[in-house]
């Protein structure tokens, strides 16, 4: 169907116009500033997206390459069967896997502790705030190493080696079974938007505290199976070294919570 030559010489008008058309980014009274662009930064923490992006890398490489190892340290956390499997094994400290999978704890709970204080807005004392993380960090593993030195000291004290080091390599599954669970929550907190944090937040130390509660029970099981260790003795060791700490913290989060 031919078009009426009419609208062809409309349209031709109008576009000609349009081209006459005085630009809207002249005739103006603003006043360029800069005759370059400007690149604008959003305010983020890079050491925390460096650290996540170095605990995903591990995270995968363990699945990937020790998978069964992974499965068996988590089972070993909670079942005694497993945990003696592995110990016959030799899992030490010194193992790859189990090194690995602490760096990852200490990352994932170093991050979870530094995205809680942030949320909540609460001020340490002459802490600056770029070094918190390291703070949280270095504190973690004194806090670690201190247990671990009391627990073989009072095994060497009391003659009770084999129990403090059960108990000792229980630690060390509770550091590598929360390491790997922890660390998507920590992901969902740094990158979440449409879910509210405190959500993430309320989910992590409630894994926290499911897991020293089973340490806890894991605990209290090694003194009672065993000849060579008091009830009292496994009672004030539990109450001053696991369930005392835990309370503490506890009961701060909650008051800062309450602010």
């Amino acid at each position: 169907m031919a078009v009426p030559y009419q609208h062809i010489i409309e349209a031709s008008t109008i576009s000609s116009d349009s081209l006459k058309a005085v630009s809207i980014f002249k005739e103006h009274l603003l006043t360029a500033q800069n005759n370059k662009p400007i690149v604008h930064f959003t305010e983020y923490h890079f050491l925390i997206a460096i650290i996540l992006f170095i605990s995903y890398g591990i995270y995968v490489w363990l699945f990937v390459k020790n998978r069964k190892r992974i499965k068996q340290i988590i089972k070993a956390f909670y079942l005694n069967r497993y945990a003696n499997q592995l110990a016959r094994e030799e899992s030490s400290i010194l193992n790859r896997v189990t090194l690995f999978l602490s760096i990852l704890f200490l990352f994932s709970i170093s991050l979870f502790f530094t995205q809680v204080i942030s949320y909540y807005g609460w001020k340490i004392p002459e802490t600056n705030e770029s070094l918190l993380l390291p703070i949280i960090a270095v504190g973690i593993v004194a806090i670690y190493l201190i247990k671990i030195a009391v627990i073989q000291f009072l095994g060497f004290v009391f003659k009770t080696g084999k129990e403090a080091a059960e108990y000792t390599q229980t630690l060390i599954f509770f550091i590598n079974a929360l390491g790997l669970f922890l660390l998507p929550i920590v992901i969902c907190i740094a990158f979440a938007q449409q879910i509210e944090v405190s959500l993430f937040i309320n989910i992590g130390i409630g894994l926290i505290s499911i897991f020293i509660l089973t340490r806890v029970v894991r605990g209290i099981i090694i003194g009672v199976n065993s000849s060579h260790v008091s009830n009292i003795y496994l009672f004030l060791y539990l109450c001053t070294l696991e369930i005392l700490p835990f309370i503490i913290m506890l009961k701060l989060f909650l008051i800062n919570l309450k602010q």
